[in-house]
C-alpha cells in the first residue's frame, strides 16, 4: 500500500481487479471516483465551504458483542462506562436521517453506517432503500450477528457497495475469545460472518452483481498476531479486499497530554478517548506479526482478495515503533478527513472526529446539515487542526486515511 498527499491509498490490484471492472459496468461508480478525487486533489482551507464527501451515520449505541478492540464497549469503552451510569443509550432518528439524506443528495456523499451494532437499528433497510431512491451509495460495518435476515434485501437496493465484516479470529473458539457475547458464554459469531460471507457471495453470483465489495476487517492483537495469515487463509475466494488493522489505542500519558491540549484549545476536558486505554495490544510481538505479514502477501499472490495493512507498515521495527512510541505519526502529519467526513452520533451530535468524539459542531435534530458542516464551530475545529495534531491523533483510523 502506498501514500500520496499524506493519505492511504487503496491497493492498486484492488482498483484494478475489482473497482475499474464495476465502473465499466455499473453507473454509480463515477460518482464514488468523485469522491476520491475530491478526497485527494482538493485545497484545504479551513475557512472555505467544501462539499460533503462522505456522512458516518453512528446509528446506535447498543451491541451484541463485547470486543476488547472497541472503543465503545472494551474494557474502558465510553459507552460501557455510560450504561453503568445508568443512562439511556441513544439512537439516531430515522425521519432526521432522511432529512440528512435529502438535503445533501446534490454533494452525492458516501454513507458510512456504523454503530454500536448497525443491524439492531431497525430502519437499517429502509436508510438503504432511501439511499437508492437518491442514487446514492453506503457501506455497512457490522459483527454479522444479526445481518443474514436482511442481507439480500440490502443487496437488491443497489445502494449498498461495501460490506465490512468483523474478523478476529481463525476458528470459533478463538473468534470467541476477541468477540464475545454481550451477556456472556459462548458465540456462534464466527460461523456467522463466514455464512454471511458465502450467502453474498452466492447472491452476486446469482444476480450478476459486482457489489457489495466483502471487505473483512482484522484487528491485529495480544490473542490472534501469530494466526494472521490462519485468518487472511479463510478469506482468499470470499472477499475482495482485506484490512489488517494494528489497532486504535492511546497509553496514560498520551490520554493526559491530549486533555491538556484538548482543552487548551477548546475549552473543555475530552472524555471519550479513555475508551481507548486496552490492554488487548500490549503484548504483540513485532517479530511475529511482521513474519505473518510477510507470508500474507505470498499467498495473496494470484488471489482475487487483496490485503492491506493499516497504517502501511510491515517490517519488525517499524512495527515495533508503533506499539511504543505514540508520538509517531507513522508517516501521516495532517487530518485530511474532517475536510470530507462528517462523523453524525446516536443523539444528532454532528463531530469531526469518528474516533474522539468530544468535539460538537451542531446537532442534526436542531439545524440543517449544511448550517453545521460549513458552520463556525467545524470551521472553528478545522483551523485548529491546521495548527498540528493532538496526543491521541496518532493512532486514529481517520487520520490514516480510512
Amino acid at each position: 500500500m502506498s501514500k500520496f498527499n499524506g493519505k492511504a491509498l487503496l491497493p492498486a490490484s484492488f482498483v484494478w481487479h475489482w473497482m475499474f471492472p464495476a465502473a465499466i459496468t455499473d453507473p454509480l461508480t463515477p460518482a464514488m471516483f468523485a469522491q476520491q478525487v475530491r478526497k485527494y486533489f482538493f485545497p484545504r482551507n479551513p475557512r472555505a465551504d467544501v462539499p460533503v464527501g462522505q456522512i458516518s451515520l453512528r446509528v446506535n449505541e447498543v451491541c451484541n458483542l463485547r470486543c476488547g478492540s472497541c472503543g465503545q464497549w472494551g474494557e474502558n469503552g465510553h459507552l460501557r462506562k455510560k450504561l453503568e451510569r445508568g443512562e439511556k443509550l441513544s439512537q439516531l432518528d430515522f425521519d432526521v436521517v432522511k432529512r440528512v439524506v435529502f438535503e445533501t443528495r446534490r454533494d452525492k456523499p458516501f454513507y458510512y453506517v456504523w454503530g454500536g451494532e448497525p443491524t439492531m437499528w431497525k430502519p437499517l433497510l429502509p436508510l438503504f432503500q432511501e439511499l437508492a431512491k437518491h442514487k446514492l451509495r453506503g457501506s455497512i460495518v457490522t459483527n454479522a450477528q444479526d445481518l443474514d435476515r436482511i442481507i439480500e434485501g440490502l443487496i437488491d437496493t443497489g445502494a449498498l457497495s461495501i460490506l465490512f465484516l468483523s474478523l478476529d479470529g481463525w476458528d470459533g473458539a478463538s473468534q470467541n475469545i476477541m468477540r464475545a457475547p454481550a451477556g456472556g458464554g459462548a458465540s456462534d459469531n464466527f460461523e456467522k460472518t463466514m455464512a454471511v460471507m458465502d450467502k453474498v457471495k452466492e447472491i452476486k453470483a446469482r444476480k450478476g452483481l459486482k457489489y457489495p465489495m466483502v471487505i473483512p476487517i482484522t484487528v491485529i492483537s495480544n490473542a490472534n498476531y501469530s494466526r494472521l495469515a490462519d485468518i487472511h487463509k479463510l478469506v482468499l475466494d470470499k472477499a475482495q479486499l482485506h484490512p489488517f488493522y494494528f489497532g486504535w489505542f492511546i497509553t496514560e500519558e498520551r490520554a493526559a497530554a491530549h486533555e491538556k491540549v484538548f482543552e487548551t484549545r477548546f475549552g473543555h476536558r475530552p472524555k471519550n478517548h479513555l475508551g481507548y486505554l486496552k490492554s488487548c495490544f500490549n503484548d504483540v510481538d513485532p517479530k511475529v506479526t511482521a513474519e505473518q505479514l510477510k507470508r500474507i502477501k505470498a499467498m495473496s499472490k494470484g488471489k482475487v482478495c487483496v490485503p492491506q495493512f493499516f497504517p502501511d507498515i510491515e517490517k519488525e521495527a517499524q512495527i515495533k515503533r508503533y506499539y511504543n512510541d505514540h508520538t509517531w505519526h507513522c508517516g501521516y502529519p495532517k487530518c485530511e478527513s474532517i475536510y470530507y467526513t462528517a462523523e453524525v452520533s446516536p443523539d444528532g451530535r454532528v463531530t469531526p472526529c469518528r474516533d474522539y468524539q468530544d468535539f460538537t459542531a451542531g446537532n442534526i435534530n436542531e439545524k440543517n446539515f449544511y448550517d453545521i458542516w460549513n458552520g463556525s464551530e467545524f470551521k472553528k475545529f478545522r483551523a485548529e487542526m491546521k495548527k498540528g495534531l493532538m496526543p491521541v491523533c496518532t493512532r486514529c483510523c481517520g487520520l490514516q486515511g480510512f
